[in-house]
């Protein structure tokens, strides 16, 4: 069983440090850095693959460019939490099929929602009874 995180961030000191210097040298909206920090912290609690869900190729390449990190790298693959949380991992999972949801050739309704896990539940298996 998997056990929960008890830090924000789970770093070694390289790893923060090239972080450091790369919000140091950032240029541009500070919404953008702000986001690729929140989607550090997401992927190391929830998983890449619901990075992968949220955003665009385009949008999460970027924060990885901004932050000068691989979220593959940082975060698991999935988590327990992401497992429990997340709609469109709950139905991408019940499709059988993680990367046509992520690639957009299966569209999933509030793929990005979070929820509790009887909610989650609720909505794949609602998805899989409506797509059928």
């Amino acid at each position: 069983m998997e056990t929960q995180q008890t830090s924000l961030l789970m770093l070694d000191k390289e790893v923060e440090q090239r972080i450091l210097q790369h919000i140091n040298d950032f240029k541009g909206q500070s919404t953008t850095l702000e986001s690729a920090l929140g989607s550090l912290i997401m992927g190391q609690h929830f998983g890449w693959r619901i990075l992968k869900i949220c955003h665009t190729p385009a949008t999460y390449r970027s924060y990885e460019k901004i932050l000068g990190i691989k979220f593959q790298d940082l975060c698991p693959e999935i988590t327990a939490l992401g497992k429990r949380k997340s709609i469109g991992y709950a139905i991408a999972q019940k499709l059988g099929s993680f990367w046509a949801v992520i690639m957009g050739r299966k569209k999933v309704p509030n793929k990005g929602g979070l929820a509790n896990e009887e909610e989650v539940m609720h909505l794949a298996e609602s998805f899989e009874v409506a797509k059928s």
